[in-house]
């Protein structure tokens, strides 16, 4: 029982400490610059826009303020299946260029960006969401990547705005921070593993439709441009903010959706992600794989200990159950009352536990390509 104890807790620490650290290695070590210059493709900003009523107003004046040359930047609003105001806020501003794509019915948002992505002609596309505000130099961050020929793709940097009423802000705010730093070392040396679809462009001369049944359309894209030997990469000057989720409710069903719909993204990739032969493969199960896997290793962790007659693996028992039992109080007290220490616990196991859900739900199927979308 010792034994299996300390491999769950060296796969634990390995995944969350362990493979930054070795990421941080590689780039000092074997860094992998991107040649950039202040080049002027043409871009079409798609934004994928179910209902959003209450903030596509907001994104659009967000993305009219961007510094970027107007006869060289296409403006897409994709709203299929959209029963509120969305289309018609939308197409109030056709005088001022932006452009609007309406089908009844709801088909998932990898239709929606397929339907969008046939209809552009730029060099560029660039993928956003509608409740995303983008620096105003942020296409210029992104596009400068592209001098580079061997760069199929950009992602930029996501941050979570201050908000003392949304219970994930603090804990949002601590996750994207740690990937942030993460995606800029992998970037360093290759690759990152995927690109955040909020702020994401790519050459539209390699992009081709996203099969239909594809829930993780960032990270399919991502993947199929590393396979196809181009590098995706991280630029942190490119800046997209958006609110916490309103409820931690809303974000356990965003990450469940994120573990069980990765486990489909392996599927369709198995000898690029699962087979060590090159670098990315360790990347994949070092940052993804072990990350969706982790509660396996902590229930592992709890249970062994808790067998353990004494020393220090049943203190560590002690140890979990404090760390979870500060977990609990958290979700139990008002956000008005609660310490900023327990946002910590809280949110690292509520993402677990949502993990946990989501390796159900990957084993026994049935996930839909349509978003529950969390209130922002």
């Amino acid at each position: 029982m010792t034994m299996l104890f300390w491999l769950c807790v060296g796969i634990i620490g390995y995944a969350y400490a362990g493979y930054p650290l070795l990421a941080w290695a590689i780039s000092r070590l074997r860094p992998q610059p991107v040649r950039r210059a202040a080049i002027e493709p043409t871009v079409s900003l798609i934004i994928a826009a179910y209902n959003e009523e209450r903030v596509i107003r907001e994104k659009i004046e967000n993305t009219l303020t961007l510094d970027y040359p107007r006869d060289r930047l296409e403006v897409v609003i994709v709203a299929d299946g959209s029963t509120d105001g969305t289309v018609a806020i939308a197409q109030s501003y056709a005088s001022a260029g932006i452009r609007v794509l309406h089908e009844a019915g709801r088909k998932g948002k990898t239709s929606a960006l397929n339907r969008a992505a046939a209809m552009c002609t730029s060099e560029i596309l660039l993928f956003s969401d509608a409740n995303t505000h983008y620096g105003r130099d942020v296409i210029r961050h992104l596009v400068r990547n592209f001098a580079d020929q061997t760069i199929g793709g950009v992602s930029g940097r996501k941050v979570i705005l201050e908000h003392v009423d949304r219970v994930a802000t603090k804990g949002e705010t601590g996750y994207w921070g740690y990937e942030s730093f993460l995606k800029s070392c992998e970037s360093g040396f290759g690759s990152i593993v995927t690109a955040d679809g909020e702020i994401f462009a790519l050459r539209a001369s390699l992009f081709e439709p996203i099969p239909g049944d594809i829930v993780h359309d960032d990270m399919y894209l991502t993947l199929r441009m590393v396979r196809d030997g181009y590098r995706v990469v991280y630029d942190t000057d490119a800046v997209s903010a958006e609110q916490a989720s309103k409820n931690l409710w809303d974000e356990f069903h965003l990450k469940v959706r994120y573990a069980s719909a990765g486990f489909q993204i392996v599927s369709r990739f198995p000898t690029l992600v699962l087979v060590p032969t090159r670098l990315f493969a360790v990347q994949f199960l070092s940052h993804k794989i072990l990350r969706w896997t982790a509660p396996v290793f902590l229930l592992g962790a709890l249970g062994t200990s808790a067998l353990a007659t004494g020393g220090v693996v049943h203190l560590a028992w002690w140890g979990q159950i404090g760390f979870y039992g500060a977990a609990v109080l958290g979700l139990m007290l008002p956000a008005t009352w609660r310490p900023k220490l327990l946002y910590y616990p809280l949110y690292f196991t509520m993402g677990n536990v949502a993990a946990l859900v989501g390796i159900a739900k990957a084993i026994l199927g049935g996930q839909s390509t349509q978003w529950r979308r969390a209130e922002r």
